[in-house]
């Protein structure tokens, strides 16, 4: 193989970890629906948000940044010398690339959140974690709490 060629496959595979990893991110916003949620019926309630706290919703690892990170380190790292060499190159950027590489997942894996406590009119209250983003809501304010009928729920305006 010629250097140019090796350089293209280099690139190709540091893209193809960033794709998997922008892939992982993962996203709770009151305002998506997936595919099994749509055409269902919802039950409703009324309350008002007793109190809000900033949190961080982390989604477990699937080892695709581990993986990622240590192909495209073993593979830059074995351009490092000849011979020995590039097998101790590969060795040590196999090893760098998997923990940057996991370091990125475990990044990309978080999503600002927020855990909002509401007084339901029935008296009762329920805490409910959903992503900060589309959860522009205030202590004191009438939301609805829409729950699916697999027991998850998420704070809309009322």
């Amino acid at each position: 193989m010629t250097r140019s060629t090796i350089k293209r496959y280099q690139l190709v595979l540091l893209l193809l970890a960033l794709v998997a990893l922008v892939g992982c991110t993962n996203r709770y916003n009151p305002n998506v629906y997936s595919g099994d949620q749509a055409m269902q019926a919802d039950s409703i309630s009324y309350g008002t948000i007793t109190r809000m706290n900033a949190v961080t919703i982390k989604d477990d690892n699937t080892g695709v940044g581990l993986v990622g990170g240590g192909v495209a380190g073993g593979v830059l790292g074995s351009q490092i010398g000849g011979g020995s060499g590039a097998v101790v190159g590969a060795v040590g950027g196999a090893i760098l690339g998997a923990a940057a590489g996991a370091y990125a997942e475990d990044e990309f894996q978080k999503t600002n959140g927020v855990q909002i406590t509401v007084r339901l009119d029935s008296g009762r209250s329920v805490s409910i974690v959903q992503a900060a983003e589309g959860s522009n809501y205030s202590v004191g304010q009438r939301v609805r709490v829409v729950t699916s009928p697999n027991g998850r729920a998420r704070v809309l305006p009322y």
